[in-house]
């Protein structure tokens, strides 16, 4: 089955580097693609693709890091472009294709034409979710049309990057990571250091040579909250990790062994926020791999006594007759008020689902249940979570 999105309102935009190569961040790759970001935080995710006459073609998706600033995806072929082209993008799902045309207002340096729009426009969700995307460009009549191919696999990681790296994580301005805290809000999660555990593509000839000796020479490792400097990052009491390697091993064996979760794809893909206090550390994980709907478990790790760490439950309303849930779905925990929040949406338009919050009892240090809201129709309102229908509270029902 096909289906088209028309008027799919077109927007040109080019970026226009300013200074050496040397102040944006190494390309990080993720699948078939790739992303980057400049030193002012402007990012870029693209892709290699071929056309149907065999020349090279690229795909991006760009953005700036003010608070919903729009995003662009930009097509650059080798054919040249002309104001008034149509193209006409078609996204390859596992059980539909959807298509979205543009028109070509202006060409810019670089012989690229863009379509902008807001994050979570049609468009975006179909980009992420897809598994590969044809281009059409009509160079002039129906006989002149190329065709262009690439991949989608890696780019759910490559906008998460982006999120990341703009500390849009949470905020309803993210692409992927979308949550109810305002676009203008600070998330307090800290950006990923400019070197990722994986590797780039190439290496720049500039780059400092490998230190000397054998490995026993360096220092043994020191745990993230313990860590006042790295990568040139201040990171005080509070950061996020992406290296499962650097989550205390105690927490790595409950989320592996007990929980069931995919680390190693997770964490770098999504990090893992840690926040210390005292000495106590309580880790923020992210289980398991999906789209809208990430679920994440806390722990408390003791340093000095790994033998106490444990993860938290949380509970559901009396009325579910559901056992404790260590798994929360998009996860929020305030450092400040100790509460945890978390959001499961019931549709891609993120304008549905339950809200839940819990707050720790001082005596115990378990967490109740204080509310729960729940917006059942998908009506394609969006809007913080928060505000959704209240259907159970601890205030009016008791516990």
């Amino acid at each position: 089955m096909r289906r088209c999105v028309s008027d799919f309102c077109v927007a040109l935009f080019t970026v226009l580097f300013i200074g050496s190569a040397s102040a944006e961040l190494a390309d990080t790759t993720y699948g078939d693609w790739s992303v980057r970001c400049n030193d002012k935080i402007y990012c870029i995710a693209d892709t290699q693709g071929t056309g149907s006459n065999g020349e090279a073609f690229r795909l991006k998706v760009e953005r700036g890091a003010k608070p919903d600033s729009q995003v662009f995806v930009t097509l650059r072929p080798a054919t040249k472009l002309e104001v008034g082209m149509r193209a006409r993008i078609e996204v390859e799902g596992e059980e539909e294709n959807y298509g979205f045309f543009g028109l070509a207002e202006k060409i810019y340096t670089g012989n690229e034409m863009t379509f902008g729009g807001d994050a979570d426009r049609d468009l975006m969700e179909n980009l992420r979710l897809g598994m590969n995307a044809v281009i059409q460009i009509q160079y002039g009549g129906p006989a002149d049309t190329l065709t262009y191919r690439v991949s989608l696999t890696g780019l759910t990681h490559a906008l998460l990057r982006i999120d990341r790296e703009q500390g849009r994580i949470g905020r309803t301005d993210a692409i992927v990571a979308w949550g109810g805290l305002p676009a203008d809000a600070e998330t307090l999660i800290a950006a990923a250091p400019a070197t990722q555990p994986e590797a780039p593509k190439s290496v720049a000839a500039s780059a400092a040579p490998a230190p000397s000796g054998s490995q026993s020479d360096l220092p043994p490792p020191v745990m993230p909250s313990q860590e006042t400097n790295n990568s040139s990052i201040d990171r005080g009491a509070q950061g996020l990790v992406y290296a499962v390697s650097e989550i205390p091993d105690d927490i790595q064996m409950m989320g592996i062994r007990t929980l069931d979760c995919q680390l190693d794809e997770t964490v770098p893909a999504f990090g893992a926020q840690y926040f210390a206090e005292g000495d106590v550390e309580s880790w923020v994980v992210p289980c398991q791999m999906a789209d809208a709907n990430v679920p994440y478990f806390l722990a408390i790790h003791i340093p000095f006594n790994p033998s106490l760490d444990e993860w938290k439950e949380f509970e559901t309303p009396p009325g579910f007759n559901q056992p404790n849930h260590a798994l929360v779905n998009n996860l929020f925990y305030d450092p400040s008020t100790g509460q945890v929040t978390g959001t499961t949406y019931y549709g891609p338009g993120y304008d549905c689902g339950a809200f839940e919050r819990h707050e720790m009892e001082a005596e115990s240090g378990d967490y109740i249940l204080i509310e729960y809201r729940e917006k059942s129709a998908c009506d394609g309102v969006t809007g913080p979570p928060e505000g959704w229908p209240l259907s159970w509270t601890i205030d009016e029902m008791g516990n």
